[in-house]
């Protein structure tokens, strides 16, 4: 993790977002980190790494068009990271969802 990951982003790094669909979280409790992976199971691809301290950290996820968070999280189409390594896996994954 970064030193920069001991707080909550600010308005610059929340502004590399700029589709209004993505959403970036502040959980400095891990509570969503933690749901990531106790609700992880097939299909969902395994990621590769990001986990610190059994934390997830620095993930990319995506679920298709229409997923609903229920008892448990969708099964994600893309679970990766560190995002600055994976982004074109995830733009490839990203393009036919698009299209639909």
């Amino acid at each position: 993790m970064l030193p920069t990951d001991w707080q909550a982003p600010g308005a610059t790094v929340l502004a590399r977002l700029k589709d209004r669909r993505a959403r970036q979280y502040w959980d400095p409790k891990h509570l969503l980190a933690l749901r990531l992976a106790a609700d992880a199971r097939d299909p969902q691809p395994r990621q590769a790494c990001c986990v610190r301290d059994n934390i997830l950290w620095d993930l990319a996820a995506l679920y298709a068009a229409g997923a609903q968070w229920k008892e448990a999280l969708p099964s994600a189409v893309f679970f990766n990271g560190p995002i600055v390594k994976r982004s074109p896996e995830l733009e490839t994954a990203l393009k036919p969802l698009l299209t639909r």
